[in-house]
């Protein structure tokens, strides 16, 4: 009986341990391809409008706040002949613009590519909204641009000229260095505050021109003004003795009057402060005497229908019988002179009297006699009786 051993040796899998490397090198490319575009990212879009974009602004640019990349540049179109730099703000540190975020293309050296500077305010309430255009102030000018203008401008020089215009600007500015500083700082602090105020500027000047078109329009009247212009001072000089008599006689009469003014200045200031107190007087009353006028038309008025007549020949008489009034004592009835007030306790007039308001009223005040001082129904006193036979009836006459 022959007995074997039994063989355990597989075949490795080498094409499947292939094909999982494979994935997983392209897995880990396709993570570090997407996380060098910063495609694993949440971002939120705004949009950067601006003059122009600068000739080294690229897809993928740094987007900075106070220094701190917080997005990049999506990419870069042109829409109504200005520039639109789309970007990408992290989300986490989108929180940090405000509404009045503002950008600027700066570069970051004279021959780097550029970048987008944002600028924001402290102002918590009103935060930078998703998909916000924001205005860019300015675009750093490229050195290749100064190179070609220096270059058309060099063109057109003479070498031996230039030079000795540059000698002699390098003999004045020897030994200046610290004011031509001072003097470019302050240019550039200028500029930086009269370049926000550039569209304004150009609006102005815009404007202007249109200004200038209209009086260029109205030109022959204004010309046709001048020469009538001309005319009336030809007529001046042509009356010119007349005119010094008339100004003369201004002058005399201004003196005279002058003269006057200066006699009688005691008497009319003296005039004005006497004034003063009737003046006062007469606006403390003038309630009473408006009444008073308006009064004494309706008087006239209902005198006139009474007297008149109802033809204009006959009289309207209406008699009746009037209660007697109280007689004269002696020192009650004293006058005074010491009526205050009126209706509701200030000089007015009372409305007008009619039927329903009777018995009409009376205005109570401190004068003396009031003959009015009593409405009831009484015997009169002294009797009848006291007039005709004295005090045999009984009792003394009243004094």
């Amino acid at each position: 009986m022959s007995t074997g051993r039994k063989n355990h040796y597989k075949k490795p899998p080498l094409i499947r341990a292939g094909v999982a490397l494979t994935a997983g090198l392209t897995a880990a490319i396709l993570f570090c391809t997407l996380s060098f575009h910063g495609d694993l990212k949440r971002t939120v879009p705004i949009t950067v409008v601006a003059d122009r974009s600068g000739l080294v602004m690229e897809d993928g640019a740094k987007v900075k706040l106070n220094g701190v990349v917080i997005g990049h540049v999506r990419n870069v179109s042109q829409a109504d002949g200005r520039a639109r730099l789309n970007l990408d703000i992290d989300a986490p540190r989108f929180a940090l613009l405000s509404a009045d975020t503002s950008a600027e293309i700066k570069a970051t050296t004279a021959f780097g590519s550029k970048y987008v500077a944002l600028q924001t305010s402290s102002n918590t309430k009103h935060r930078l909204q998703a998909g916000a255009q924001v205005r860019s102030t300015n675009v750093t000018t490229e050195v290749n641009t100064v190179f070609e203008n220096l270059e058309s401008v060099m063109q057109h020089v003479d070498p031996a000229k230039l030079n000795s215009a540059l000698s002699a600007v390098a003999d004045g500015m020897r030994g200046r260095g610290q004011q031509l500083g001072d003097t470019l700082a302050k240019t550039d602090a200028t500029l930086a505050r009269l370049h926000p105020a550039m569209p304004q500027l150009q609006s102005d000047l815009h404007n202007a021109a249109t200004v200038t078109n209209i009086y260029a329009d109205v030109a022959p009247q204004l010309l046709d003004m001048l020469g009538y212009a001309s005319t009336t001072a030809d007529s001046v000089v042509a009356r010119q003795a007349q005119l010094t008599s008339i100004l003369q006689a201004a002058v005399t009469f201004g003196n005279e009057g002058a003269g006057l003014t200066n006699d009688l200045e005691h008497g009319l200031v003296d005039s004005m402060r006497l004034l003063v107190p009737t003046a006062g007087l007469l606006a403390k009353y003038s309630p009473e005497l408006t009444c008073l006028l308006h009064q004494s038309v309706d008087t006239r008025d209902a005198q006139l229908k009474s007297f008149g007549g109802n033809t204009g020949y006959s009289a309207d008489l209406d008699i009746g019988f009037l209660g007697g009034a109280d007689p004269y004592r002696y020192p009650q009835n004293l006058p005074k002179v010491a009526a205050e007030g009126g209706p509701g306790g200030q000089p007015g007039c009372y409305p007008m009297i009619t039927r329903q308001m009777y018995p009409a009223p009376v205005l109570v005040t401190d004068t003396g006699a009031n003959i009015t001082d009593s409405t009831a129904p009484r015997i009169g006193s002294p009797y009848f009786a006291d007039y005709l036979f004295g005090n045999i009836l009984g009792g003394p006459a009243p004094r």
